[in-house]
Protein backbone atom coordinates (compact mmCIF):
# COMPACT_ATOMS: atom_id res chain seq x y z
CA UNK A 1 0.00 0.00 0.00
CA UNK A 2 1.56 3.49 -1.13
CA UNK A 3 3.39 5.29 1.53
CA UNK A 4 3.55 2.85 4.27
CA UNK A 5 6.88 3.86 4.78
CA UNK A 6 5.36 7.21 6.46
CA UNK A 7 6.75 7.05 10.19
CA UNK A 8 4.27 8.67 12.56
CA UNK A 9 6.26 11.21 14.93
CA UNK A 10 6.62 10.88 18.32
CA UNK A 11 4.44 12.93 20.61
CA UNK A 12 7.57 14.00 22.24
CA UNK A 13 8.73 15.82 18.62
CA UNK A 14 7.39 19.47 17.84
CA UNK A 15 7.39 21.08 14.29
CA UNK A 16 6.38 24.37 14.29
CA UNK A 17 7.30 27.47 12.83
CA UNK A 18 9.69 25.87 10.48
CA UNK A 19 11.63 24.22 13.26
CA UNK A 20 11.36 20.85 13.54
CA UNK A 21 13.13 18.51 17.12
CA UNK A 22 13.13 15.64 14.98
CA UNK A 23 16.30 16.80 13.31
CA UNK A 24 17.58 18.14 16.56
CA UNK A 25 19.03 15.38 18.35
CA UNK A 26 19.40 16.37 22.45
CA UNK A 27 17.26 19.49 21.80
CA UNK A 28 17.04 20.96 25.72
CA UNK A 29 13.47 20.61 27.74
CA UNK A 30 13.58 24.23 27.90
CA UNK A 31 13.87 24.80 24.04
CA UNK A 32 11.05 22.13 23.58
CA UNK A 33 8.75 24.08 25.97
CA UNK A 34 8.91 26.98 23.84
CA UNK A 35 8.23 25.32 20.85
CA UNK A 36 5.53 23.26 22.48
CA UNK A 37 3.56 26.15 24.03
CA UNK A 38 3.96 28.10 20.28
CA UNK A 39 2.67 25.06 18.52
CA UNK A 40 -0.13 24.95 20.80
CA UNK A 41 -1.32 28.19 20.23
CA UNK A 42 -0.97 28.33 16.42
CA UNK A 43 -2.74 24.94 16.48
CA UNK A 44 -5.71 27.03 17.47
CA UNK A 45 -5.87 28.93 14.83
CA UNK A 46 -5.07 26.46 11.97
CA UNK A 47 -7.21 24.07 13.46
CA UNK A 48 -10.47 26.42 13.69
CA UNK A 49 -9.18 29.56 11.77
CA UNK A 50 -11.62 32.48 12.59
CA UNK A 51 -13.30 30.88 15.55
CA UNK A 52 -10.92 32.08 18.63
CA UNK A 53 -9.09 34.97 19.70
CA UNK A 54 -5.21 33.78 19.64
CA UNK A 55 -2.81 36.25 18.66
CA UNK A 56 -0.44 34.77 16.37
CA UNK A 57 1.73 37.80 16.27
CA UNK A 58 1.84 38.03 20.24
CA UNK A 59 2.55 34.12 20.38
CA UNK A 60 5.27 33.88 17.89
CA UNK A 61 7.29 37.31 19.49
CA UNK A 62 7.11 35.70 22.61
CA UNK A 63 8.61 32.61 21.92
CA UNK A 64 11.43 34.33 20.14
CA UNK A 65 11.89 36.09 23.66
CA UNK A 66 12.29 32.84 25.34
CA UNK A 67 14.17 31.34 22.69
CA UNK A 68 17.21 34.84 22.60
CA UNK A 69 16.62 33.76 26.71
CA UNK A 70 18.35 30.64 25.73
CA UNK A 71 21.12 31.68 23.62
CA UNK A 72 21.97 33.85 25.89
CA UNK A 73 23.05 30.94 27.99
CA UNK A 74 24.68 28.60 25.08
CA UNK A 75 21.57 26.52 23.74
CA UNK A 76 23.15 25.63 20.05
CA UNK A 77 19.68 24.83 19.43
CA UNK A 78 18.23 27.82 20.26
CA UNK A 79 21.02 29.92 18.47
CA UNK A 80 19.79 27.87 14.91
CA UNK A 81 16.51 28.32 15.26
CA UNK A 82 16.67 32.26 16.22
CA UNK A 83 18.83 32.08 13.21
CA UNK A 84 15.92 30.41 11.03
CA UNK A 85 13.37 33.01 12.47
CA UNK A 86 15.25 35.60 11.60
CA UNK A 87 16.10 34.48 7.81
CA UNK A 88 12.09 33.99 7.60
CA UNK A 89 10.90 37.27 8.94
CA UNK A 90 13.72 39.09 6.22
CA UNK A 91 16.10 40.29 9.25
CA UNK A 92 19.61 42.04 8.68
CA UNK A 93 21.50 39.08 7.24
CA UNK A 94 24.73 40.25 8.63
CA UNK A 95 23.35 39.35 11.72
CA UNK A 96 21.31 35.94 10.90
CA UNK A 97 24.93 34.63 9.60
CA UNK A 98 26.47 35.48 12.69
CA UNK A 99 24.06 33.61 14.63
CA UNK A 100 23.87 30.64 11.82
CA UNK A 101 27.83 30.98 12.06
CA UNK A 102 27.62 30.51 16.08
CA UNK A 103 25.23 27.85 16.20
CA UNK A 104 27.22 25.80 13.77
CA UNK A 105 30.52 26.46 15.48
CA UNK A 106 28.82 25.08 18.70
CA UNK A 107 27.96 22.03 16.27
CA UNK A 108 24.75 22.39 15.30
CA UNK A 109 24.82 20.61 11.64
CA UNK A 110 21.68 22.44 10.58
CA UNK A 111 22.91 25.81 10.56
CA UNK A 112 26.24 24.90 8.66
CA UNK A 113 23.34 23.48 5.84
CA UNK A 114 21.46 26.53 6.07
CA UNK A 115 24.54 29.05 6.80
CA UNK A 116 25.80 27.70 3.16
CA UNK A 117 22.57 28.88 2.20
CA UNK A 118 22.87 32.40 2.87
CA UNK A 119 26.50 32.63 1.70
CA UNK A 120 26.27 30.73 -1.81
CA UNK A 121 23.26 33.90 -2.42
CA UNK A 122 26.61 36.22 -2.58
CA UNK A 123 27.42 34.26 -5.53
CA UNK A 124 30.33 35.63 -8.07
CA UNK A 125 30.25 38.54 -6.41
CA UNK A 126 31.95 36.82 -3.02
CA UNK A 127 33.99 33.86 -4.12
CA UNK A 128 35.31 33.52 -0.40
CA UNK A 129 31.70 33.03 0.82
CA UNK A 130 31.43 30.81 -1.41
CA UNK A 131 34.46 28.42 -0.87
CA UNK A 132 33.38 28.80 2.81
CA UNK A 133 29.77 27.43 1.96
CA UNK A 134 30.88 24.61 -0.21
CA UNK A 135 33.36 23.53 3.14
CA UNK A 136 30.10 23.78 5.47
CA UNK A 137 28.22 22.01 2.90
CA UNK A 138 30.60 19.26 3.08
CA UNK A 139 31.08 19.15 6.60
CA UNK A 140 26.99 19.07 6.86
CA UNK A 141 26.97 15.83 4.08
CA UNK A 142 29.57 13.84 6.45
CA UNK A 143 27.00 14.08 9.68
CA UNK A 144 24.16 13.39 7.37
CA UNK A 145 22.45 16.13 6.77
CA UNK A 146 19.89 15.87 3.70
CA UNK A 147 19.81 19.50 2.77
CA UNK A 148 23.33 19.55 2.68
CA UNK A 149 23.36 16.43 0.35
CA UNK A 150 20.92 17.93 -1.66
CA UNK A 151 22.77 20.79 -2.30
CA UNK A 152 25.90 19.30 -2.89
CA UNK A 153 24.22 16.67 -5.65
CA UNK A 154 23.15 20.43 -7.22
CA UNK A 155 27.00 21.48 -7.48
CA UNK A 156 28.15 17.97 -9.00
CA UNK A 157 26.28 18.22 -12.51
CA UNK A 158 28.12 21.80 -12.93
CA UNK A 159 31.26 21.53 -10.48
CA UNK A 160 33.00 24.60 -8.48
CA UNK A 161 36.30 25.61 -9.45
CA UNK A 162 37.79 28.67 -7.58
CA UNK A 163 40.71 30.86 -8.87
CA UNK A 164 42.77 31.47 -12.44
CA UNK A 165 44.18 28.50 -12.33
CA UNK A 166 40.54 26.41 -12.41
CA UNK A 167 41.61 24.78 -8.74
CA UNK A 168 38.38 22.08 -7.96
CA UNK A 169 36.49 22.59 -5.44
CA UNK A 170 33.40 20.70 -6.41
CA UNK A 171 34.38 17.89 -9.18
CA UNK A 172 32.20 18.11 -12.46
CA UNK A 173 30.23 14.56 -12.01
CA UNK A 174 26.58 13.72 -12.59
CA UNK A 175 27.77 9.97 -11.61
CA UNK A 176 28.67 11.69 -8.11
CA UNK A 177 25.20 13.75 -8.03
CA UNK A 178 23.87 10.73 -8.83
CA UNK A 179 25.43 8.35 -5.67
CA UNK A 180 24.60 11.11 -3.69
CA UNK A 181 20.67 11.23 -4.03
CA UNK A 182 20.68 7.60 -4.16
CA UNK A 183 22.38 7.55 -0.80
CA UNK A 184 19.70 10.05 0.07
CA UNK A 185 16.72 7.48 -1.18
CA UNK A 186 18.31 5.11 0.78
CA UNK A 187 17.68 7.06 3.86
CA UNK A 188 14.55 7.75 3.14
CA UNK A 189 14.50 11.44 1.56
CA UNK A 190 11.60 11.39 -0.80
CA UNK A 191 12.86 15.04 -2.27
CA UNK A 192 16.42 13.11 -2.94
CA UNK A 193 14.16 10.71 -4.76
CA UNK A 194 12.13 12.58 -6.37
CA UNK A 195 15.71 14.56 -7.94
CA UNK A 196 16.28 10.65 -9.00
CA UNK A 197 12.73 10.66 -11.06
CA UNK A 198 13.58 13.53 -12.17
CA UNK A 199 17.09 12.70 -13.80
CA UNK A 200 15.75 9.73 -15.21
CA UNK A 201 12.88 11.63 -16.93
CA UNK A 202 15.05 14.35 -18.66
CA UNK A 203 18.10 12.34 -19.41
CA UNK A 204 21.37 14.08 -18.69
CA UNK A 205 25.06 13.16 -19.46
CA UNK A 206 25.60 10.09 -18.13
CA UNK A 207 22.19 9.59 -16.91
CA UNK A 208 20.46 8.14 -19.81
CA UNK A 209 16.75 8.84 -20.13
CA UNK A 210 14.58 5.82 -18.68
CA UNK A 211 10.47 6.72 -18.33
CA UNK A 212 10.08 3.84 -16.29
CA UNK A 213 12.72 4.03 -13.48
CA UNK A 214 11.59 7.65 -13.37
CA UNK A 215 7.91 6.62 -12.63
CA UNK A 216 9.12 3.86 -10.13
CA UNK A 217 11.30 6.42 -8.33
CA UNK A 218 8.30 8.95 -8.46
CA UNK A 219 5.96 6.09 -6.61
CA UNK A 220 8.94 5.95 -3.94
CA UNK A 221 9.43 9.29 -3.58
CA UNK A 222 5.13 9.56 -2.79
CA UNK A 223 5.91 6.50 -0.42
CA UNK A 224 8.76 8.60 1.51
CA UNK A 225 6.22 11.40 1.84
CA UNK A 226 7.49 13.97 -0.56
CA UNK A 227 4.04 15.92 -1.30
CA UNK A 228 5.50 17.42 -5.46
CA UNK A 229 5.80 13.41 -6.18
CA UNK A 230 2.74 12.68 -4.20
CA UNK A 231 0.43 15.47 -5.93
CA UNK A 232 2.28 14.76 -9.84
CA UNK A 233 1.90 10.50 -9.17
CA UNK A 234 -1.72 11.35 -7.93
CA UNK A 235 -2.73 13.69 -10.90
CA UNK A 236 -1.10 11.04 -13.56
CA UNK A 237 -4.04 8.31 -12.01
CA UNK A 238 -6.72 11.21 -11.85
CA UNK A 239 -6.12 12.26 -15.55
CA UNK A 240 -3.94 9.50 -17.46
CA UNK A 241 -0.69 10.06 -18.87
CA UNK A 242 -1.28 11.49 -22.42
CA UNK A 243 -0.60 9.11 -25.49
CA UNK A 244 2.50 10.72 -27.48
CA UNK A 245 5.34 9.73 -29.44
CA UNK A 246 7.72 11.82 -27.44
CA UNK A 247 6.49 9.81 -23.87
CA UNK A 248 4.88 6.29 -22.85
CA UNK A 249 1.71 5.89 -21.62
CA UNK A 250 3.06 4.45 -18.11
CA UNK A 251 0.10 5.65 -15.80
CA UNK A 252 -3.69 4.65 -17.48
CA UNK A 253 -6.39 6.81 -15.46
CA UNK A 254 -7.67 5.43 -12.44
CA UNK A 255 -9.74 8.03 -10.58
CA UNK A 256 -10.53 5.88 -7.77
CA UNK A 257 -6.89 4.41 -6.96
CA UNK A 258 -5.70 8.31 -6.97
CA UNK A 259 -8.32 9.20 -4.50
CA UNK A 260 -7.47 6.02 -2.37
CA UNK A 261 -4.15 7.04 -2.29
CA UNK A 262 -4.14 10.61 -1.26
CA UNK A 263 -6.40 9.21 1.22
CA UNK A 264 -4.41 6.50 2.41
CA UNK A 265 -1.31 9.46 2.77
CA UNK A 266 -3.65 11.14 4.63
CA UNK A 267 -4.69 8.90 7.20
CA UNK A 268 -1.40 7.81 8.12
CA UNK A 269 -0.77 11.86 8.81
CA UNK A 270 1.05 13.44 5.83
CA UNK A 271 -0.49 16.93 5.87
CA UNK A 272 0.16 17.54 2.11
CA UNK A 273 -2.20 14.60 1.21
CA UNK A 274 -5.39 16.66 2.69
CA UNK A 275 -4.16 19.67 0.72
CA UNK A 276 -4.51 17.69 -1.81
CA UNK A 277 -7.88 16.28 -1.06
CA UNK A 278 -8.85 20.20 -0.83
CA UNK A 279 -7.74 20.89 -4.10
CA UNK A 280 -9.33 18.04 -5.84
CA UNK A 281 -12.65 18.58 -4.26
CA UNK A 282 -12.56 22.71 -4.56
CA UNK A 283 -12.33 22.10 -8.14
CA UNK A 284 -13.84 19.03 -9.05
CA UNK A 285 -12.11 16.56 -11.52
CA UNK A 286 -13.51 15.76 -15.34
CA UNK A 287 -15.62 17.37 -17.33
CA UNK A 288 -18.63 19.03 -15.08
CA UNK A 289 -17.39 17.46 -12.57
CA UNK A 290 -18.02 13.58 -14.18
CA UNK A 291 -15.19 11.64 -11.81
CA UNK A 292 -15.04 13.52 -8.90
CA UNK A 293 -18.16 16.29 -8.00
CA UNK A 294 -17.16 19.95 -6.54
CA UNK A 295 -18.09 20.14 -2.81
CA UNK A 296 -16.63 23.05 -1.48
CA UNK A 297 -17.54 22.20 2.45
CA UNK A 298 -15.48 18.73 2.35
CA UNK A 299 -12.34 20.49 0.39
CA UNK A 300 -12.62 22.89 3.29
CA UNK A 301 -12.55 20.38 5.48
CA UNK A 302 -9.22 18.42 4.47
CA UNK A 303 -7.73 22.31 3.51
CA UNK A 304 -8.32 22.61 7.66
CA UNK A 305 -6.55 19.33 8.16
CA UNK A 306 -3.92 20.02 6.28
CA UNK A 307 -3.48 23.74 8.00
CA UNK A 308 -3.37 21.62 11.34
CA UNK A 309 -0.43 19.69 10.06
CA UNK A 310 0.92 22.82 8.99
CA UNK A 311 1.14 22.54 6.06
CA UNK A 312 2.03 25.96 4.36
CA UNK A 313 0.35 25.73 1.18
CA UNK A 314 -3.29 25.00 3.17
CA UNK A 315 -2.68 27.51 5.39
CA UNK A 316 -2.18 30.00 2.69
CA UNK A 317 -5.53 28.48 0.95
CA UNK A 318 -7.21 29.26 4.29
CA UNK A 319 -6.04 32.64 4.70
CA UNK A 320 -6.97 33.38 1.37
CA UNK A 321 -11.01 32.33 2.27
CA UNK A 322 -10.94 34.37 4.97
CA UNK A 323 -9.54 37.23 3.22
CA UNK A 324 -12.67 36.96 0.74
CA UNK A 325 -15.16 34.65 2.46
CA UNK A 326 -16.38 31.24 0.73
CA UNK A 327 -19.58 30.49 -0.22
CA UNK A 328 -20.51 26.61 0.02
CA UNK A 329 -22.55 26.59 -3.67
CA UNK A 330 -20.27 28.94 -6.72
CA UNK A 331 -23.58 28.97 -8.71
CA UNK A 332 -26.12 30.38 -5.42
CA UNK A 333 -26.08 33.87 -3.78
CA UNK A 334 -22.75 35.23 -2.12
CA UNK A 335 -25.32 37.29 0.27
CA UNK A 336 -27.55 34.07 1.27
CA UNK A 337 -26.47 33.09 4.67
CA UNK A 338 -27.54 29.64 4.71
CA UNK A 339 -24.86 29.48 1.61
CA UNK A 340 -22.09 31.17 3.44
CA UNK A 341 -19.36 28.34 4.26
CA UNK A 342 -16.36 31.07 5.69
CA UNK A 343 -17.23 34.65 6.75
CA UNK A 344 -14.55 37.09 5.36
CA UNK A 345 -12.01 37.81 8.41
CA UNK A 346 -8.67 39.60 7.60
CA UNK A 347 -7.65 39.06 11.00
CA UNK A 348 -7.37 35.57 10.92
CA UNK A 349 -6.73 35.57 7.25
CA UNK A 350 -3.58 37.51 8.21
CA UNK A 351 -2.57 34.65 11.21
CA UNK A 352 -3.07 32.64 8.62
CA UNK A 353 -0.64 33.76 6.15
CA UNK A 354 1.78 34.62 9.17
CA UNK A 355 1.83 30.87 9.67
CA UNK A 356 2.34 30.02 6.06
CA UNK A 357 5.27 32.71 6.08
CA UNK A 358 6.68 30.97 9.64
CA UNK A 359 6.75 27.81 7.16
CA UNK A 360 9.03 29.26 4.10
CA UNK A 361 6.05 30.08 1.53
CA UNK A 362 7.00 32.64 -0.63
CA UNK A 363 3.70 33.89 -1.16
CA UNK A 364 3.04 34.44 2.14
CA UNK A 365 5.92 36.39 2.76
CA UNK A 366 4.07 38.85 0.29
CA UNK A 367 0.92 38.71 1.66
CA UNK A 368 1.91 39.69 4.94
CA UNK A 369 3.56 42.73 3.37
CA UNK A 370 1.02 44.39 2.04
CA UNK A 371 -0.79 43.89 5.19
CA UNK A 372 2.22 46.24 6.69
CA UNK A 373 2.68 48.69 3.73
CA UNK A 374 -1.09 48.85 4.01
CA UNK A 375 -2.00 48.87 7.22
CA UNK A 376 -5.12 46.59 6.99
CA UNK A 377 -5.47 44.70 10.71
CA UNK A 378 -1.95 45.63 11.97
CA UNK A 379 -0.54 49.23 12.49
CA UNK A 380 1.50 50.04 8.91
CA UNK A 381 4.71 49.75 8.87
CA UNK A 382 7.08 50.52 6.30
CA UNK A 383 9.92 48.83 7.43
CA UNK A 384 8.35 45.49 8.20
CA UNK A 385 6.89 45.77 4.59
CA UNK A 386 10.28 45.83 3.20
CA UNK A 387 11.28 43.45 5.05
CA UNK A 388 8.36 40.64 3.67
CA UNK A 389 8.76 41.69 0.31
CA UNK A 390 12.25 41.42 -0.11
CA UNK A 391 12.02 37.83 1.36
CA UNK A 392 8.78 36.99 -1.33
CA UNK A 393 11.07 39.16 -4.32
CA UNK A 394 14.08 36.62 -3.73
CA UNK A 395 12.14 33.73 -3.75
CA UNK A 396 10.67 34.85 -7.43
CA UNK A 397 7.69 36.29 -6.59
CA UNK A 398 6.97 38.87 -9.14
CA UNK A 399 4.12 41.04 -7.44
CA UNK A 400 6.57 41.41 -4.38
CA UNK A 401 9.27 42.34 -6.98
CA UNK A 402 6.99 45.17 -8.52
CA UNK A 403 6.16 46.03 -4.87
CA UNK A 404 9.83 46.14 -3.35
CA UNK A 405 10.73 48.04 -6.13
CA UNK A 406 7.88 50.45 -5.47
CA UNK A 407 9.17 51.17 -2.15
CA UNK A 408 12.57 51.81 -3.14
CA UNK A 409 11.23 54.53 -5.63
CA UNK A 410 9.67 56.53 -3.19
CA UNK A 411 12.24 55.79 -0.34
CA UNK A 412 9.54 53.96 1.79
CA UNK A 413 10.69 51.44 4.50
CA UNK A 414 14.51 52.28 3.12
CA UNK A 415 16.48 54.78 1.73
CA UNK A 416 15.63 56.18 -1.81
CA UNK A 417 17.31 53.97 -4.96
CA UNK A 418 15.59 54.73 -8.14
CA UNK A 419 18.51 52.43 -9.39
CA UNK A 420 17.67 49.74 -7.52
CA UNK A 421 14.04 50.48 -8.17
CA UNK A 422 14.83 49.57 -11.78
CA UNK A 423 16.53 46.74 -11.28
CA UNK A 424 13.77 44.96 -9.65
CA UNK A 425 11.30 46.56 -11.96
CA UNK A 426 13.34 44.42 -14.61
CA UNK A 427 12.99 41.20 -12.99
CA UNK A 428 9.56 41.49 -12.52
CA UNK A 429 8.85 42.34 -16.25
CA UNK A 430 11.30 39.52 -17.48
CA UNK A 431 8.76 37.55 -15.71
CA UNK A 432 6.07 38.82 -17.54
CA UNK A 433 4.31 40.68 -15.24
CA UNK A 434 2.71 43.68 -16.44
CA UNK A 435 2.41 46.37 -14.02
CA UNK A 436 6.15 46.26 -13.56
CA UNK A 437 6.44 46.34 -17.73
CA UNK A 438 4.57 50.07 -17.43
CA UNK A 439 6.36 51.56 -14.34
CA UNK A 440 9.79 50.21 -16.21
CA UNK A 441 8.02 51.85 -19.14
CA UNK A 442 7.81 55.35 -17.20
CA UNK A 443 10.64 54.94 -16.28
CA UNK A 444 12.73 54.47 -19.39
CA UNK A 445 10.39 57.62 -20.80
CA UNK A 446 11.38 60.18 -17.87
CA UNK A 447 15.30 58.54 -17.77
CA UNK A 448 14.82 57.50 -13.91
CA UNK A 449 17.09 55.14 -12.88
CA UNK A 450 17.74 54.11 -16.41
CA UNK A 451 18.78 55.77 -19.61
CA UNK A 452 15.92 57.62 -20.99
CA UNK A 453 14.91 56.11 -23.94
CA UNK A 454 10.95 56.51 -25.22
CA UNK A 455 11.38 53.99 -27.83
CA UNK A 456 12.64 50.93 -24.89
CA UNK A 457 9.56 52.55 -22.77
CA UNK A 458 7.11 51.91 -25.93
CA UNK A 459 8.53 48.25 -25.74
CA UNK A 460 7.78 47.95 -22.34
CA UNK A 461 4.28 49.45 -22.49
CA UNK A 462 3.44 46.99 -25.92
CA UNK A 463 4.64 43.63 -23.49
CA UNK A 464 2.33 44.97 -20.75
CA UNK A 465 -0.61 45.42 -23.81
CA UNK A 466 -0.18 42.46 -25.19
CA UNK A 467 -1.66 41.14 -22.07
CA UNK A 468 -4.75 43.08 -22.18
CA UNK A 469 -3.76 45.71 -19.90
CA UNK A 470 -5.75 48.85 -20.59
CA UNK A 471 -3.42 51.38 -19.01
CA UNK A 472 -0.44 50.50 -20.73
CA UNK A 473 -2.58 50.99 -24.56
CA UNK A 474 -3.21 54.39 -23.48
CA UNK A 475 0.43 54.75 -22.06
CA UNK A 476 1.37 53.66 -25.75
CA UNK A 477 -1.15 56.63 -26.99
CA UNK A 478 0.08 59.35 -25.29
CA UNK A 479 3.54 58.15 -26.37
CA UNK A 480 3.09 58.16 -29.56
CA UNK A 481 0.70 61.12 -29.72
CA UNK A 482 3.96 63.36 -28.68
CA UNK A 483 6.15 61.20 -30.55
CA UNK A 484 8.61 58.29 -29.43
CA UNK A 485 11.06 60.52 -31.81
CA UNK A 486 10.30 63.73 -30.10
CA UNK A 487 8.58 66.52 -32.16
CA UNK A 488 7.13 63.68 -34.33
CA UNK A 489 4.14 62.43 -33.69
CA UNK A 490 2.31 59.84 -34.50
CA UNK A 491 -1.40 60.46 -34.54
CA UNK A 492 -2.90 57.41 -36.05
CA UNK A 493 -0.77 54.98 -34.03
CA UNK A 494 -1.40 56.60 -30.81
CA UNK A 495 -5.55 56.16 -32.01
CA UNK A 496 -5.32 52.46 -32.58
CA UNK A 497 -3.50 52.00 -29.29
CA UNK A 498 -6.70 54.39 -27.71
CA UNK A 499 -9.22 52.56 -29.42
CA UNK A 500 -7.67 49.02 -27.74
CA UNK A 501 -8.14 50.30 -24.37
CA UNK A 502 -11.17 52.03 -25.32
CA UNK A 503 -12.76 48.34 -26.62
CA UNK A 504 -11.44 47.26 -23.66
CA UNK A 505 -13.17 49.54 -21.06
CA UNK A 506 -16.58 49.41 -22.96
CA UNK A 507 -16.50 45.21 -22.49
CA UNK A 508 -15.74 45.52 -18.83
CA UNK A 509 -18.98 47.81 -18.44
CA UNK A 510 -17.03 50.61 -16.26
CA UNK A 511 -18.43 53.45 -17.37
CA UNK A 512 -15.53 55.86 -15.56
CA UNK A 513 -12.73 54.46 -17.92
CA UNK A 514 -15.26 54.41 -20.91
CA UNK A 515 -14.81 58.29 -20.14
CA UNK A 516 -11.52 58.78 -20.01
CA UNK A 517 -10.42 56.89 -23.16
CA UNK A 518 -13.15 58.20 -25.00
CA UNK A 519 -11.31 61.73 -24.28
CA UNK A 520 -7.88 60.49 -25.10
CA UNK A 521 -10.08 59.50 -28.64
CA UNK A 522 -11.80 63.13 -29.34
CA UNK A 523 -8.64 64.85 -28.44
CA UNK A 524 -6.20 62.75 -30.77
CA UNK A 525 -9.39 62.76 -33.88
CA UNK A 526 -9.42 66.89 -33.05
CA UNK A 527 -5.67 66.82 -34.50
CA UNK A 528 -6.04 63.92 -37.70
CA UNK A 529 -6.60 64.78 -41.14
CA UNK A 530 -8.73 62.42 -43.51
CA UNK A 531 -6.36 60.53 -44.27
CA UNK A 532 -4.81 59.74 -40.47
CA UNK A 533 -8.11 58.74 -39.73
CA UNK A 534 -8.08 56.35 -42.49
CA UNK A 535 -4.73 55.10 -41.81
CA UNK A 536 -5.20 54.79 -38.07
CA UNK A 537 -8.35 52.31 -38.79
CA UNK A 538 -5.67 50.42 -41.08
CA UNK A 539 -2.87 50.18 -37.99
CA UNK A 540 -5.67 49.57 -35.74
CA UNK A 541 -7.03 46.20 -37.61
CA UNK A 542 -3.03 44.96 -37.88
CA UNK A 543 -2.59 45.30 -34.01
CA UNK A 544 -1.38 42.39 -32.28
CA UNK A 545 -4.75 41.15 -30.37
CA UNK A 546 -4.13 41.21 -26.66
CA UNK A 547 -4.55 37.97 -24.78
CA UNK A 548 -7.45 39.54 -23.00
CA UNK A 549 -9.10 40.52 -26.54
CA UNK A 550 -8.45 37.49 -27.95
CA UNK A 551 -10.58 35.16 -25.35
CA UNK A 552 -13.24 37.78 -26.28
CA UNK A 553 -15.93 37.54 -28.58
CA UNK A 554 -14.83 39.10 -31.60
CA UNK A 555 -16.60 42.63 -32.50
CA UNK A 556 -16.02 44.95 -35.36
CA UNK A 557 -13.65 47.91 -35.05
CA UNK A 558 -15.57 51.12 -35.37
CA UNK A 559 -13.80 53.95 -37.41
CA UNK A 560 -12.35 57.02 -36.32
CA UNK A 561 -15.23 59.81 -35.87
CA UNK A 562 -16.79 61.89 -39.21
CA UNK A 563 -14.36 60.36 -41.55
CA UNK A 564 -15.09 61.66 -44.86
CA UNK A 565 -12.30 59.38 -46.20
CA UNK A 566 -15.21 56.45 -45.75
CA UNK A 567 -18.15 58.80 -46.81
CA UNK A 568 -15.97 59.61 -50.41
CA UNK A 569 -15.78 56.22 -51.85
Amino acid sequence: MLLTAIKLKLAALVAVAGIDTAEMPGASKEFVDVLTSLKAEQDKVSGSPGANNADINKSFNDAIAKVRELVQKGDKDATYALAHWGVLSGANINEVAALFRKAADQGQILAKAELAQVLMQAGAQNPEAVKEAIKLIKEAETADNKVARRMLAQLHPQGVTEGEKGLVVVEKSVAKAKELLEKGNKAGDGEATLGLAQLYSAGVEGVQQDNQKALDYLIEAGKQGNAVALSTYGGRLLNGDPDTKESPKLVKKDVTAGLKMFNDAAEKGLSAANRILGQIYENGVGADGADVKQDVTKAFEYYTKAANGNDPQALFRLGNAFETGIIKDPKGKRDDKDNILIQPNPKSALDLYRLAAQNNLAEAFFNVGVYYETGSVVDKDAEKAFAFHMKAATAGIPQAMNRLAGLYANGTGVTQDVVAAAGWYQRAASMGFAPAQIALGILYEQGAGVPQSRTVASGHYSDAAQQGNALAMLRLANLYAVGVNPGTPEFPRAWAYAKQADDLAKASGNKADSDVTANVIAQLEAKMADADKAEALKIYDKLPKSQAAAAAPAAPATAPAASDAKKKK
